[in-house]
């Protein structure tokens, strides 16, 4: 029988806002509060993960959104109610709130169900900003919430945007600056993306209003440096913190660890490893993203339960999508093999500040770091070369040891050249 190791994090999507930001393109839908339906369906879900026994020991839970502080209390508490026979003592568990729906009494459920990591969307505290991308917060009701978060004595963590259409230079640093004093124990730093399709980007499209990319990125890194200097350091892209407060559930799926995913829209990746450490396979599911679909069918008598089976056999990976949940559950299902793997990790590694390990890419996937996801030596050349353009440019840096390179960490000019870095790899 193919099977999946220990799956140390869960995350669960909670679909539901306030009202949209102009520039998110997660999924989510507008709303008042938490469809109790919809707990019943992600619940259910639950049950069937941990009937199937892929629910075992977590590490890490992280309920993202959407708007998880939506939730009510006795909501949590009866999703929290399924989750706590199967967390480690030392589990990281992370809920994400916005300011404006947050409250204490919400906060001391969280904590009595063993939540102990809360990360809050600022984004900016002027006003004018907030209400150009559709927040529903001002700036009052971000600062009564840090002040909330800072006297619980929770960790927590906090998410700014640099490039934000109305946001000046010395607007946008005074506010971070303002978000450090509270120190946080985490903060994600972001340059604005405008994606397609979102009411942000036909704004701009339309003239309604100006932004300019560059300026944007130049405002990203005035933040970098306000919080290095203030004790935050950069161990991803996008993401900085004291030593040892790094988000482990996050540092999960960079180092390619499995997770399973509950709720509309909800992904999982499950990876497949060999006895001498090598990386076989993997599985990836993405939940529909239709709320009627995902409810009727894990709200449906039964729906899901004690059908999670291999009803093929282990002839080197071809019985891996045999698990009948899987296969049945509303979701789009996507089987990875060695090569996309190869290049994902080289993704994954290099957006930490850490980097890539030429040994644990050689245990992985069974050839040298500088091998091409194609394969040959002609590729294998490329990429070598690549690696050493990148090292010419001050892109990136060789680690030795004992005479050899033993790996390559990002520099921080290099992070900022990531997605070039990481086409021309692609290319190899």
């Amino acid at each position: 029988m193919t099977s999946f190791d220990a799956i140390p994090s869960l995350y669960l999507h909670i679909p539901y806002c306030g009202s949209k930001c102009s520039y998110c393109d997660f999924f989510s839908l507008p709303s008042a509060g938490v469809p109790d339906q919809y707990v019943d369906a992600l619940v259910a879900q639950l049950c069937s993960f941990r009937d199937a026994g892929l629910l075992g020991r977590l590490e890490t839970v992280y309920f993202g959104g959407g708007t998880p502080s939506l939730l009510s209390c006795s909501q949590l508490s009866r999703i929290m109610e399924e989750i706590l026979p199967h967390l480690e003592p030392d589990a990281e568990v992370t809920l994400e709130v916005n300011p404006e729906s947050l409250t204490k009494a919400l906060l001391e459920t969280a904590e009595r169900w063993r939540v102990n990591r809360i990360s809050m969307g600022i984004q900016s505290l002027e006003d004018r900003v907030l209400g150009c991308v559709g927040r529903r917060c001002t700036g009052v009701k971000a600062r009564r919430a840090l002040a909330l978060l800072a006297e619980s004595g929770m960790a927590f963590c906090t998410d700014f945007i640099a490039g934000l259409p109305e946001q000046g230079d010395q607007e946008f640093l005074a506010g971070l600056s303002e978000v450090v004093a509270y120190r946080p124990h985490h903060i994600s730093l972001y340059s604005l993306t405008v994606a397609e399709g979102t009411r942000l980007h036909r704004q701009i499209e339309s003239g309604q209003l100006d932004w300019v990319p560059e300026a944007a990125d130049n405002q990203w890194i005035a933040g970098r440096d306000l919080l290095e200097a203030a004790g935050y350091l950069q161990y991803e892209v996008s993401n900085f913190a004291p030593a040892g407060q790094e988000s482990r559930h996050n540092c999960g799926y960079w180092r390619q660890q499995s997770y399973l995913g509950a709720g509309a829209g909800a992904a999982g990746t499950l990876y497949r490893w060999g006895a001498a450490g090598e990386l076989l396979g993997g599985l990836r599911y993405t939940n529909t993203t239709n709320i009627d679909e995902y409810v009727g069918f894990w709200s449906a008598a039964g729906g899901g339960q004690g059908v999670f089976s291999d009803s093929g056999t282990d002839s080197g990976g071809e019985a891996f999508l045999g698990h009948t949940l899987l296969e049945a559950m509303p979701a789009q299902r996507e089987e990875l093999d060695r090569d996309t793997l190869a290049f994902e990790h080289l993704m994954l590694t290099l957006r930490m500040k850490e980097g890539v390990d030429c040994g644990e890419y050689r245990r992985r996937f069974g050839r040298g770091l500088a091998a091409a996801a194609t394969g040959g030596q002609e590729a294998d050349g490329r990429r070598a070369a690549a690696f050493n353009d990148f090292c010419r440019r001050g892109w990136m840096q060789e680690r030795q040891q004992g005479g050899a390179v033993a790996g390559y960490t990002m520099t921080g000019e290099g992070l900022l050249f990531l997605n070039l870095i990481l086409e021309r790899l692609l290319e190899c």
